[in-house]
């Protein structure tokens, strides 16, 4: 009997042993991929903390009104750092991405950063600590004073180590606005070629053309090709061709093959009438960028003045598939499908456009327009009130909302029909006939 049970025991200790040998092999190998991760972690924070330029934005100090109305300081900082993200995104459309490891415009403001947490940031921190390397912090505070029924914020925003102030301004503005005025701000200062195209995309060209200057006028020569690509693009729009000729001639001196010249070119030549030539620049951009917008935009331009209706109708459907960054090429492009007789497709673009650019009047008022013309009332006022909305001086939108609206107690027709004829007792409506007598007829005066 106890040699039976020593037989037993004999085949059942190896079982035993396999299974506590797997269990140490699975606990030794979790232990060897922890430690082996926390290696990894560490070593990307080193390369990290030698190779990289990420500007930490700590959370601004903020007063108690801010705080009291959900802006704390890790919130504000978010805010803004979304708005820079969101203005970076809007105004580099025209950056040439396959250009890599070459500085462009909005790539410093690419790597700002907040400060979250710990992970490998910590870890970044405490090596570039240990080699001493220098760490670029962007901190501030919010203030405020208040006057009456006015509250005034002080803003104060500085680079770190070297404390240089980036921004110093007051505003009584509303938190959210506030939030963008500081972004806008920054990038003024940190980044001026990408403020020029900012604010050329939101029409304010003199702004623009201030940056544009700023950014040709400092130190830094990475931005001054398409800080001369946005100023050519405002001299177009104002058909000063020979001032935009030369900023480009500028760029194609140093830069024969900077892509957004050469589109800014076929730009520049399609508004010349000069059909031909603006085709071989944009085929040219094109095969730079195949997959971009901007080049099919100017081959459908230039298709469209040499009579190549289809052509260009072509290259307007791919312009549109690679979804435009500007909200007037939605608008120009489904004008060209309206007289193509194509209103299904031409809807389909203020779709899109909206999709983009929900809170562009042009668009939504054009969309009305078009609707309305399509007697869709019901659908057409919905588009008309959002661009009052929007652009609640525009008097194009006032006429359009007193034909269209029937209800007297709809709360927008009376404040429209109200603003109407009040502006038309001013001494302004003298100044615009064509707009006078279109209210006259809106409102039914005789």
């Amino acid at each position: 009997m106890p040699d039976l049970n020593n037989d037993k025991m004999k085949k059942v200790a190896p079982v035993s042993t396999k299974f506590l040998t797997g269990f140490e092999l699975v606990k030794n190998g979790s232990i060897a991929a922890f430690a082996f991760a926390t290696v990894c972690v560490t070593a990307l924070g080193i390369f990290l903390s030698v190779t990289t330029s990420n500007v930490v934005f700590e959370p601004l100090l903020v007063p108690s009104l801010f705080v009291e109305q959900g802006y704390t300081p890790e919130i504000t900082t978010t805010r803004i750092l979304d708005e820079i993200a969101r203005i970076n995104e809007l105004s580099t459309s025209t950056k040439d991405k396959k250009n890599i490891g070459v500085k462009q415009p909005g790539d410093q403001l690419a790597n700002l950063q907040a400060v979250h947490g710990v992970d490998l940031r910590m870890v970044q921190s405490v090596v570039q600590d240990l080699l001493g390397v220098k760490k670029e912090k962007i901190a501030g505070e919010i203030t405020f004073q208040a006057e009456e029924e006015r509250v005034t914020y002080q803003i104060r925003i500085r680079s770190l180590p070297k404390n240089t102030l980036l921004v110093d301004f007051k505003t009584s503005s509303n938190l959210p606005e506030v939030i963008k005025e500081i972004a806008l701000k920054l990038i003024e200062k940190m980044d001026p070629a990408v403020a020029a195209s900012y604010y050329r995309w939101s029409k304010d060209i003199d702004s623009s053309l201030r940056l544009v200057d700023e950014a040709l006028r400092n130190n830094d020569s990475y931005d001054d090709n398409y800080a001369l690509v946005g100023r050519a693009q405002i001299y177009i729009a104002r058909k000063k061709f020979e001032l935009a000729q030369q900023d480009l001639d500028q760029i194609f001196k140093t830069n024969p093959k900077f892509v957004p010249a050469m589109n800014t070119q076929a730009y520049l030549l399609n508004e010349q009438k000069q059909y031909e030539k603006a085709m071989e620049f944009a085929l040219r951009a094109k095969s730079y960028w195949p997959e971009r917008w901007q080049p099919y935009a100017n081959i459908g331009d230039a298709a469209d003045g040499l009579g190549k209706k289809d052509e260009a109708e072509a290259a307007y459907r791919t312009a549109i598939s690679y979804n435009p960054t500007w909200p007037s090429v939605y608008d120009e492009l489904a004008i060209f499908f309206i007289q193509r007789g194509k209103r299904d497709f031409a809807e389909h673009v203020y779709h899109k456009g909206l999709v983009k650019f929900p809170t562009n009047t042009e668009l939504l008022l054009h969309y009305g327009q078009f609707l309305l013309i399509a007697g869709r009332q019901e659908q057409a006022l919905n588009y008309l009130v959002k661009a009052y909305t929007t652009s609640p001086d525009n008097i194009e939108i006032w006429v359009e909302i007193l034909k269209t609206a029937k209800a007297t107690k709809d709360p927008v027709l009376l404040e429209v029909r109200g603003k109407a004829e009040a502006h038309l007792k001013s001494n302004v409506a003298g100044a615009d006939q064509t707009f006078t007598e279109q209210l006259n007829r809106a409102l039914g005066v005789q």
